[in-house]
């Protein structure tokens, strides 16, 4: 494979494939796909529950991506505040109908407002994106800097116990979906690398994509995968209490094969 700084760079043939250096939220072409591959609600609707039962007045959805739970909040009459570093995701999210009735923050956590919300949520695995352990410190400083006393934040991050690199392959995640510009297109997941301890280790994996006009893209990421315990601690250090941890989106408790653990944690 050839790296190259731009996708504008056509590949030279149907079967070359052009990597970008580039977190794939930033490459126009992948993020435009998101809302296609990532189309269940199951995480959506949680979140959403939660507006309601902490009547939250305003909320800030952190990494808001496209978009998509930041204009559902503010269709139920809330201050919806999204906030991502990624223009092309946000690019998306402004367009979308009703994106104009929410506040959209190009940056991270250390751009949000000061002692404005009565939540904080972080969906879409994106507490994950914080892999060293200075930046996860710090999100949750600026987080807790964010919320009114008493406010929440909620998360889920997946469990590090699963064997997701079995799971992360071509074979099992490969597969064809409708593009929105019309056509389809195919992707597929594969993990390149993992580094650390069963408990607490990165794992990198290589996003696969290829368009309709046979463009084949490809883009890496790393991800953090902590334990429970490990987040829990975390949390208690940045004057976080713990309300809440389920092991799936029906508010079922953690097992030992749960796929997720997903926190609430109230602003002490």
């Amino acid at each position: 494979m050839q790296p190259v700084n731009s996708l504008n760079q056509a590949a030279a043939s149907c079967n070359s494939v052009t990597v970008t250096d580039k977190l794939w939220t930033e490459v126009p072409e992948l993020a435009a796909v998101y809302d296609t591959e990532c189309a269940g609600r199951r995480d959506h609707d949680f979140y959403l529950a939660l507006v309601a039962r902490f009547d939250a007045r305003t909320v800030v959805d952190l990494g808001c991506g496209t978009g998509v739970f930041c204009v559902d909040v503010a269709a139920r009459g809330r201050t919806s505040i999204g906030i991502d570093p990624a223009e092309p995701m946000l690019d998306i999210a402004r367009r979308r109908p009703g994106g104009d009735q929410v506040e959209w923050v190009h940056g991270s956590a250390a751009d949000g407002p000061a002692g404005a919300a009565e939540l904080v949520i972080m969906m879409g695995h994106v507490a994950q994106y914080f892999v060293d352990d200075d930046a996860w410190a710090s999100t949750l400083a600026h987080v807790h800097r964010m919320l009114v006393p008493g406010g929440r934040l909620a998360f889920e991050v997946r469990n590090p116990a699963i064997d997701w690199a079995s799971r992360w392959t071509r074979q099992s995640t490969e597969s064809a979906l409708d593009h929105p510009d019309g056509g389809t297109f195919d992707s597929w997941v594969e993990v390149v690398d993992v580094v650390g301890p069963p408990e607490s280790y990165r794992m990198t994996h290589e996003g696969h994509t290829v368009l309709p006009d046979g463009r084949h893209l490809s883009a890496r990421e790393t991800l953090r995968f902590r334990s429970r315990e490990q987040i829990e601690a975390t949390l208690a250090a940045h004057g976080f209490t713990v309300e809440q941890v389920c092991g799936d989106w029906d508010h079922s408790p953690v097992r030992a094969d749960s796929l997720e653990f997903i926190f609430v944690a109230k602003r002490t």
